[in-house]
């Protein structure tokens, strides 16, 4: 040990998607987690550091692969890492529930020649589903260390990291566990010719993409002869490698002869009435998110309302825009931040509780194929339902999910669903205009949104066409549970401190922007007495930008002070009703009536629907980007607001129609 001292050991960990390689790393560490973009891509890879007695440990996360030759970008990132990367060892972690796939990847890897370690985890669900293996058995015709794991109690996790400490004592295993047979000849010549290992040389004769730079003339000419002999590399070497991956599995894991599934099964999978009962589980979370949290923001507003910031302020601070910056600007953008935790917080719990529950594919299987028809990713429209009580947090989410392609077009859906800010808005216009149908205004948003959020799917699935095909989920049934335990309590933390970390500090930054141009405007400094004369706002330069949307929703009957107020919907859609009782001039409890008295029937509808999905917040566009890229943001917001801008002029003209028809 004395001599790892003062050292830095470089491993990375890959596993196939859903085998609890995340949860593992993160028991590992129990430490800081770095989140790093691959160059070129949006694809995350987690960096893990932590030490023991003096050893600096640095360990990847990468993203969920079958094999080394991707489909999918995410599976690209690893593959690349995996045969281009500096490390010094590789730990592959495989569900022990799924043997085959788990073994597929391993032979792939020891064909690297590098120091391995496969980490079987899930081991107490393999063992009652009847799943045994021969571990002693499999370590002498591998070479390698196995380790059986439970990564969510902590089982094996001592191990895991003895093992990498000594990682340079381990041997690479059996790189020669598969004979290609005519193969062979041209395996050994690029070994010998590019001096790089077996695994490297057979996917540059399979035509892996990654290897293409690796190619020169010499090359190019070794593989065409290799394909004179062998067609079609690519699949004889796929189906060598199955073959041995049956053989082990055939002489090392015995399975019971019978899986049987509980009642609660019987009914999630039944084609009948599945599908509707995993909608009504949804919804049910989307009733949690919004009873359950509520009683938690009050409070913190009512505990953030009691701080004696403004009189400290007042008393120490003599200049009125100093004073307004740090109580209208900073303390206002802070306050905004603490006051959106307890719904990152809450959605986080309630996401990670369904994936790590089981309930993800007891709820994703059922309704896979109605929402592929439409083109929901089959987990987004759990993301899409959490997105109901806050985007942001519902956006920031997406990282668990493990597709690239249904990460990204996820993430640019959530925005078009309705929030909770959003609702109360529509509701008070409903209550003013139309009490009598309230019933129909409560589904009108949602109806809107989801045709928004078809016609952005459809939309963007060209523009994501080069991302790949959505992740071919497995779909295996672990029991249900109740995830209490420590990994899970810090996949929900990671979540929220994720979204503290990136969001929230520009969050407050563009809070004291939009603060700057509430008080200046052309004619240079107008002051902070701006914010509360309705005569002075309209001189700012937000009140002009606010104006600026007025030639848009003037047309259909809707009063430039309404438009102004959207325009602070861009900070927060909380400040909308307080924006707009400035500019009346009436306190929030009579927007309802000053409403009524300035804005008709159909002009109410088509706000209605305007505001589902005119734009989302600029937290929200800043998480976003974070996901998705600032193009992508962009692009999606300008076809959002289109999107609302048409529907409302359409929705505008039915109801008038119907009206004069009536």
């Amino acid at each position: 040990m004395d001599s790892l001292r003062n050292k830095t050991i470089k491993v990375i960990v890959a596993g196939v998607p859903n085998s609890g390689k995340s949860t593992l790393v993160s028991g590992l560490s129990g430490a800081f987690i770095r989140t790093a973009n691959y160059p070129g891509t949006t694809v995350s890879i987690n960096e893990v550091s932590y030490s023991v007695k003096g050893t600096r440990v640095l360990m990847k996360d990468l993203p969920g692969t079958y094999s080394l030759k991707a489909d999918m970008i995410d599976e690209a990132v690893a593959a690349r890492e995996l045969l281009l990367g500096d490390y010094d060892g590789i730990i592959i972690v495989g569900s022990a529930l799924s043997p085959e796939q788990t073994l597929y990847l391993l032979v792939q890897v020891l064909e690297l020649g590098k120091p391995t370690i496969l980490v079987l985890n899930m081991m107490d669900l393999a063992m009652r589903r009847g799943i045994r293996y021969d571990i002693d058995g499999l370590e002498k015709v591998l070479g390698i260390r196995i380790i059986p794991t439970v990564a969510v109690r902590g089982y094996g996790l001592r191990d895991i990291k003895n093992m990498v400490l000594r990682i340079h004592e381990i041997g690479p295993g059996n790189a020669k566990l598969i004979n290609y047979d005519v193969l062979e000849k041209y395996i050994d010549t690029l070994v010998n010719n590019l001096r790089v290992s077996r695994g490297l040389a057979i996917e540059i004769l399979s035509g892996n993409p990654i290897t293409r730079g690796l190619i020169n003339d010499d090359i190019r000419q070794i593989i065409e002869n290799a394909r004179k002999e062998i067609p079609n590399i690519d699949s004889y070497v796929a189906e060598m490698r199955w073959k041995t991956v049956k053989l082990l599995v055939n002489k090392f894991v015995i399975k019971s002869a019978k899986v049987t599934i509980s009642k609660y099964d019987e009914l999630f999978l039944n084609p009948k009435y599945g599908p509707l009962l995993s909608l009504l589980i949804l919804f049910a979370i989307a009733e949690t998110i919004f009873l359950a949290l509520e009683p938690l923001v009050d409070l913190l507003s009512t505990a953030l309302d009691s701080l004696p910031v403004s009189s400290l302020v007042e008393y120490y601070v003599g200049n009125d825009i100093l004073r307004s910056l740090l109580l209208d600007g900073v303390w206002n953008g802070l306050a905004t931040l603490i006051d959106f935790i307890p719904y990152v917080f809450g959605v986080a719990l309630l996401i990670a509780f369904i994936e790590d529950s089981g309930l993800i594919t007891r709820i994703s299987f059922p309704i896979e194929r109605w929402l592929r028809r439409i083109g929901i990713p089959s987990r987004g429209l759990i993301y899409l339902i959490a997105g109901s009580g806050c985007n942001i947090p519902a956006i920031t989410a997406t990282r668990a999910m493990p597709s690239t392609r249904d990460r990204v077009l996820t993430a640019l859906m959530i925005p078009y669903i309705p929030c909770t800010a959003r609702f109360v808005i529509i509701s008070l216009i409903a209550a003013a205009v139309i009490p009598h149908l309230m019933g129909l205004i409560v589904v009108l948003p949602y109806a809107v949104a989801l045709i928004g959020v078809i016609m952005i799917s459809n939309t963007a699935k060209i523009r994501l066409r080069f991302i790949g095909k959505g992740v071919p989920y497995a779909y295996e049934l672990p029991p249900l549970t109740i995830p209490l335990h420590k990994s899970f309590i810090k996949k929900v933390w990671y979540y929220t401190y994720e979204f503290i970390l990136r969001a929230g500090v520009l969050i407050i930054v563009f809070i004291i922007i939009m603060w700057l141009l509430s008080i200046t405007g052309p004619g240079g400094i107008i002051g902070p007495e701006a914010l509360k004369n309705p005569a002075l706002l309209k001189r700012t330069w937000l009140g002009i930008i606010g104006n600026a949307m007025s030639p848009l929703l003037g047309p259909i009957g809707i009063p430039w002070q309404v438009s102004a107020s959207l325009v602070y919907g861009y900070i927060f859609k909380e400040v909308v009703l307080s924006t707009l009782a400035l500019l009346y001039g009436v306190e929030e409890g009579g927007l309802a009536y000053a409403i009524k008295s300035f804005i008709t029937l159909p002009s109410a509808i088509a706000l209605i629907v305007f505001i589902t999905f005119y734009s989302p917040c600029i937290a929200t566009l800043i998480t976003e980007s974070r996901i998705v890229g600032v193009k992508l943001t962009i692009i999606n917001t300008i076809l959002q607001f289109t999107l609302a801008l048409t529907l409302a002029y359409i929705a505008y003209y039915l109801t008038l129609f119907m009206v004069m028809a009536l």
